[in-house]
């Protein structure tokens, strides 16, 4: 009797997997029809907008084998990104430095940053902090000392600090009130991994610039930045880079070193 009553709780537990397996492979393919959906595209761009504070226009969205997001012709003011991925950490709820949004992987991103003149703030506004900080290490105009809280920003639980950015062939340019072009970046690519050691954790950004254009009006080609950064450390920077004329050996060019001393700090502030 022992072993009949055995034997039908092993046949109702293997009955018991095989049907959550089969209501997950249900619900799995079931979340990527309706992320393809007209009604799942429309409440993506909705979502964006509100963050943004702008109109979006999103041609295509749809869930990633990861069940992150594949959006395809994100499109707002003064930004476009033909391809993006979004990773989440499904777990964020537990913690309150963990974003939702873990990793946004992003291809030909173009972004057209310009100021406006009554406030010096940097459109789209939603991209200010971004636009003042990496503006300043270009030599654009020094960071604004006190953060306007009035101006959009995604919310920190679902984008902060700790959310990885990978991007390929990337663009930015700063223009001033009369559309005039200051300096831009060009062919940015980034990796970012965490490498873990002992019983610490360190961040390693590894960023390369094909060309940029300081607000000096001098060029630089080929720069490559390291960047490792452990737990509360503040961050180690490695950088490399050449010009027209070949490489600039350890910042030991005087022209170079005028044009970024007041500014090279600041990358470690991004």
């Amino acid at each position: 009797m022992a072993k009949k009553k055995m034997a039908a709780k092993k046949r109702d537990l293997k009955r018991n997997i095989w049907a959550g397996i089969l209501i997950g492979l249900v619900l799995y393919v079931g979340i990527h029809v309706i992320s393809r959906t007209e009604g799942a595209r429309a409440a993506v761009a909705d979502k964006i907008s509100n963050g943004t504070r702008l109109p979006v226009a999103l041609e295509k969205c749809a869930a990633t084998p990861l069940l992150g997001l594949h959006f395809q012709g994100l499109d707002f003011y003064g930004v476009k990104m033909p391809d993006v991925r979004v990773k989440f950490n499904w777990f964020s709820f537990l913690s309150k430095k963990k974003p939702l949004v873990s990793q946004l992987s992003i291809q030909g991103l173009e972004v057209k940053l310009r100021r406006v003149p009554e406030t010096g703030n940097w459109e789209p506004l939603v991209l200010h902090d971004l636009g003042s900080k990496l503006g300043a290490v270009l030599g654009v105009n020094p960071v604004q000392e006190n953060a306007d809280n009035t101006l959009p920003r995604f919310p920190a639980y679902v984008i902060n600090e700790k959310t990885l950015l990978q991007l390929r062939r990337a663009k930015v340019i700063w223009h001033d009130e009369q559309d005039r072009e200051l300096a831009y970046i060009a062919d940015v690519d980034t990796r970012i991994k965490l490498v873990a050691f002992s019983d610490r954790k360190a961040l390693q950004t590894l960023l390369k610039c094909g060309h940029i254009k300081l607000a000096s009006g001098h060029f630089l080609r080929d720069f490559q930045l390291e960047a490792i950064k452990i737990d509360e450390y503040k961050p180690t920077l490695i950088l490399k880079m050449s010009d027209s004329d070949g490489e600039y050996e350890g910042f030991q060019t005087e022209i170079l070193w005028q044009d970024l001393n007041l500014h090279v700090n600041a990358l470690a502030e991004l």
